[in-house]
């Protein structure tokens, strides 16, 4: 019996892990007909200290995969896939910001804690319509989760980065 929930899990996960496109996120979330273009940023020194200064979030790589969504020639919103670390394990997170910096939704990509601490799409949605000026501070303008405070938390505080990367690196 333990052999199959095992078997039932690992196959759930590779499954899970197969079937994410981003590019189809995020052209569920803006429309269909759309263009992403994937970019891989580095970011200088100043940079990274001017994003962690407005985030008030401490930025754990100068490595940063944002994606322009693009209508015609027009730069609609942006996707900014952040990992961060939950307890122990990681976390990757696709914060969607339409071209007014609000975010337009998040999407969970992984998730390696126990599934109790991941949080649900009702309190995902919170972060829509959140911008820069809003404060993203988990237990003060973010609910926490019983028992999953530090995935509010992490998720809340990636939500300041990917905001402040967005303002600070649009183009």
């Amino acid at each position: 019996m333990k052999i199959l929930l095992i078997f039932f899990l690992f196959s759930i996960s590779v499954y899970a892990k197969g079937s994410i496109s981003i590019q189809e996120i995020l052209k569920q979330s803006f429309m269909q007909n759309i263009k992403v273009e994937k970019k891989s940023l580095i970011l200088t020194k100043e940079e990274a200290k001017q994003i962690q200064q407005d985030a008030k979030v401490k930025l754990d790589s100068k490595i940063i995969r944002l994606y322009h969504v693009i209508d015609g020639d027009k730069i609609i919103g942006y996707g900014v896939l952040l990992r961060k670390r939950i307890r122990t394990k990681n976390a990757a997170v696709l914060y969607m910001i339409d071209s007014d910096k609000k975010i337009k939704g998040i999407e969970i990509l992984s998730f390696s804690e126990p599934l109790e601490y991941k949080p649900n799409k009702t309190w995902q949605k919170v972060f829509n319509g959140k911008n820069g000026d809003d404060m993203l501070i988990a237990g003060k303008d973010i609910p926490t989760i019983s028992g999953a405070t530090m995935s509010a938390d992490t998720l809340s505080k990636a939500a300041q980065l990917a905001l402040s990367i967005i303002k600070i690196k649009r183009p």
